[in-house]
């Protein structure tokens, strides 16, 4: 059985030697300083929280008439996450966090989400509600609910879906009427709420979306709403329930431990909500909370495919086979080079893509967000199929934890917009939509690094090809782009999943080449490096072109396929 264990040395390595977290001077942190952060967060959810992770998928969260039951131990486990300060990391000092580079919050947040992504969404979502609260809220909304969330009494939702309305959010049908006094009467139904119900917290601050006037339809006419599970009384202490009601938690195929809720929002026509920014600001309020679970759908691709990746190491090391552990038999090898190569690309792209707030870069933010969402879930998902195989019979069944990773992983493909609409959003509005300025931009730099003397001595052969990609990702855009101008939109629509892999294959070896150039020189540089610190420098160097040699070569096909328009896609 595999131990947890998580590759610190390949996350220093990024934050330290790769991105220069350090730099960021506002955060006042030595790299001695970051390195204990993350190792006593590591310690943190090694012990307390990855040994949670095969009871609670076992047991996972209950609907009873009382309210709903998360696993019990996940009560205890709550206190001592907001005990130890880890909630407040990454967010302001002076609302009470312990503000940090964005990379490392993600590095952590991708160490918790790989050890039990269940537990990791309860204070996720919280920490995205509050982000918006303390966003676009009044002082007096402020005032009353960010400080019991951070204190970890308040937990926290997102509530969009509803029957008839999953990704078409623009038919929605809950309603808002307004009391008086700021306050609002809320009537709806909304279901698939992750955390939606649970006894971790005392109360719960529902994020609600809802018409203030049902005349005026599609997304424009939507507002945002804070919707307490329990009315709070002008001292902030609670008061009466407050007729949001949980019929049932959805019987899913993975994250057993999180209850995903239909709550019907004022049955009894007495739920009052407080409108949340302006009137009619509805969705552009939200998407505060929605760029931000995209963006940690990513991670909980990334975090759990780097765990797998670990623990599977450590079985093919152990596991012996006609005379010889498994991993000296040549498919094996190369299956677990791919996995590496992947999963720390993964984890390259997303740590990249969460230090770009720190450099205001929000329109490379807002590029990489659907890449980052559906391209690490994607590819996540082929990985864990990947190491259930390393697994054999051991990995089909539940005793190894591996096939827990396929039924995790997978929601995070379809939650928050699914990833066939991430890559509508990509194509049409990130590229099309601005006539590809930032994705020129972007490209730009991966440009640069193809013309560094260093990586054309060093990678020849994936050089041309990432060259050869870039070329053909541009006339692919001037194709579509004429295809957008002749009005032929479902021509482009058919291959916008097509093109966001095309390019997540590009970013991720743009990444890993970034970083093989690192790690080549400073094998150059050190004279006297240990036995496993040149091992691993060699590694980056590896799995760059591995991942070239896999993966970045199924751009090849797919550029032909989005070229071709002699294809008559017909489905009866």
């Amino acid at each position: 059985m595999a131990i947890y264990k998580t590759e610190l040395r390949d996350i220093y390595f990024n934050l330290f030697d790769v991105l220069q977290i350090t730099h960021h001077q506002k955060y006042g942190l030595e790299r001695s300083d970051v390195e204990s952060i993350i190792k006593e967060f590591d310690t943190f959810v090694g012990k307390e929280v990855f040994p949670t992770r095969g009871e609670t998928d076992k047991n996972g969260a209950r609907w009873t008439p009382e309210g709903v039951r998360a696993p019990a131990v996940f009560e205890p486990l709550t206190r001592k996450f907001y005990e130890n300060g880890w909630f407040a990391l990454g967010l302001p000092e002076d609302i009470g966090g312990s503000p940090v580079p964005e990379a490392v919050t993600t590095a952590c947040l991708s160490l918790l989400t790989g050890a039990n992504c269940a537990f990791s969404m309860y204070p996720g979502l919280t920490k995205a509600a509050l982000n918006v609260i303390r966003t676009v809220g009044t002082e007096e909304q402020k005032t009353l609910f960010v400080p019991p969330m951070m204190e970890g009494r308040f937990g926290g939702t997102m509530c969009l879906t509803e029957p008839d309305a999953g990704s078409d959010v623009g038919n929605l049908r809950s309603v808002a009427k307004p009391l008086g006094g700021g306050k609002y009467s809320i009537e709806g139904n909304k279901i698939f709420i992750s955390s939606g119900d649970n006894q971790l917290y005392e109360n719960i601050v529902h994020l609600v979306l809802a018409r203030t006037n049902p005349q005026i339809g599609g997304t424009k006419g939507l507002s945002l709403f804070i919707v307490p599970k329990f009315r709070l009384k002008s001292d902030g202490s609670l008061g009466a329930a407050n007729d949001v009601i949980c019929t049932k938690i959805e019987e899913k195929m993975g994250l057993h431990a999180n209850a995903t809720c239909e709550l019907i929002f004022g049955k009894n026509k007495s739920c009052e909500g407080y409108l949340i920014g302006n009137e009619f600001d509805g969705m552009k309020n939200m998407f505060l909370m929605m760029n931000e679970a995209r963006l940690y759908c990513g991670v909980q691709g990334e975090a759990q495919a780097n765990l797998a990746y670990v623990l599977t190491a450590q079985y093919v090391k152990e596991r012996s086979q006609f005379g010889k552990t498994i991993v000296e038999h040549p498919d094996v090898k190369r299956t677990m080079l791919k996995i590496r190569a992947m999963s720390r690309g993964l984890r390259a792209l997303c740590l990249y893509t969460a230090d770009l707030f720190d450099h205001h870069a929000e329109d490379e933010v807002g590029l990489l967000t659907p890449i980052c969402k559906a391209y690490c879930s994607d590819e996540a998902m082929r990985l864990s199929s990947d190491v259930v195989q390393m697994h054999g019979g051991y990995g089909y069944c539940t005793e190894y934890g591996m096939e827990q990773f396929i039924r995790d992983i997978k929601i995070a493909a379809i939650y928050e917009g699914t990833n066939g609409i991430q890559a509508i959003d990509f194509v049409m509005r990130k590229i099309l939509k601005d006539n590809g300025k930032t994705f020129a931009s972007f490209g730009k730099k991966i440009g640069a690094a193809l013309q560094n003397p260093a990586a054309a001595a060093l990678f020849p052969t994936e050089l041309t090809m990432m060259g050869q990609s870039m070329q053909k990702a541009q006339e692919v855009l001037t194709h579509f782009g004429k295809l957008a101008m002749s009005g032929k939109m479902d021509d482009v629509l058919l291959h916008c999943t097509d093109f966001l892999k095309y390019a997540g294959h590009l970013a991720v070896a743009w990444r890993l080449l970034e970083s093989a150039l690192v790690a080549d020189r400073q094998l150059k540089a050190g004279q006297s490096l240990q036995a496993e610190e040149a091992a691993y420098l060699q590694s980056k160097i590896q799995d760059f072109r591995i991942f070239c040699t896999y993966y970045l070569t199924e751009n090849i096909g797919l550029g032909k396929v989005m070229l071709q328009a002699d294809i008559n896609y017909q489905y009866a």
